[in-house]
Parts: C-alpha cells; sequence; structure tokens
C-alpha cells in the first residue's frame, strides 16, 4: 500500500518574509495576503523563524499589573501604561526575529500525510513550513490541504455513483 505524501498536496507557492524584514513589513504582509502567519527566510531561502499574527497580538495586548512578593513586600511592580498606539509605533522598526519563533518545526515533501496530519493536530498548528533537505523553503502544508484530501477520498465513490460509472 502507497502511503500518500505531503508533496502530493502542499502548496508549493508558500508566502514567506525575509529575516531582514522590519514588522511593519511583515504586518502588511499578513494583511495583504490575508495569511495569518508566515515562515521567515534567510538569504539562502532557508527557514530560519515563523511569525503569527498571535505574536504580534501578544507584544501590543495590554498586560496586567503584576507584583512578586519575596516575603512583606512587593519586590517589583510591573505597570503597564503604554497605550495600543504607542506599542504599535514601537514595534514597526523593529526586526522580524524579534517575535518570530526561533524553533520552526517544519516537514519535508516526503513525510506521509498522516503523520503531518497527527503534527498539526497535536500541535494545533495550522500549517507547516516544508522545507528541502538543506532547509530551504520549498512550500507549506496546511490544515485545509489535508481536509480537502480527506474530503476527496470520502466522497469519491459519491461522486462516481453520480456519474454512473
Amino acid at each position: 500500500m502507497n502511503t500518500t505524501t505531503v508533496g502530493s498536496i502542499m502548496e508549493r507557492d508558500a508566502y514567506s518574509c525575509s529575516a531582514q524584514d522590519t514588522l511593519k513589513d511583515v504586518t502588511k504582509s499578513l494583511i495583504d495576503l490575508g495569511v495569518s502567519s508566515l515562515p521567515v527566510v534567510d538569504e539562502g531561502n532557508r527557514v530560519v523563524g515563523f511569525i503569527s499574527d498571535g505574536d504580534i497580538m501578544r507584544a501590543i495586548a495590554e498586560h496586567k499589573t503584576r507584583s512578586i512578593f519575596s516575603g512583606g513586600a512587593p519586590t517589583m511592580l510591573y505597570y503597564d501604561d503604554e497605550t495600543i498606539e504607542q506599542k504599535v509605533l514601537s514595534l514597526k522598526d523593529r526586526n522580524v526575529m524579534e517575535l518570530a519563533a526561533r524553533k520552526v518545526l517544519c516537514v519535508t515533501e516526503s513525510q506521509s500525510i498522516g503523520r503531518v496530519a497527527d503534527t498539526l493536530a497535536k500541535k494545533k498548528f495550522k500549517k507547516l513550513p516544508v522545507i528541502d533537505e538543506h532547509g530551504r523553503l520549498v512550500g507549506v502544508i496546511r490544515r485545509s490541504s489535508i481536509m480537502r484530501y480527506a474530503f476527496d477520498l470520502l466522497f469519491h465513490d459519491d461522486e462516481d455513483e453520480k456519474r454512473g460509472e
């Protein structure tokens, strides 16, 4: 029995951003492309990070005041008095790698769809970068691609019956 691989259903035209990009550039790309995350690549197209809208949201979110107690009195007080506008403006010229995850889970084209589906489900990821043997980005595999593949398998016989085959 042949196992279908990621390479047969992945998207080969994967969007990415450069490790040299600013967060302003990345935010614009996320919005313009209508995606929620991007692999970050170096000048050799090797995956060196992963940035998501969630990373940016965490950076601009309002933080609660925190006190750390060591005995009787607080030793540290963290007070968030910046507005969201101030936080956004302070991010715009920062490098993407300041917020990007540096440990990126990637897959290869030869991995089975079932194994990757398991990883996506367990990690609660929506997509994973697909790399070659040199760590270069060659595509992306999304949950939606695996669902489409499963849908085609589930309903293929139904379509054949409708056509009278």
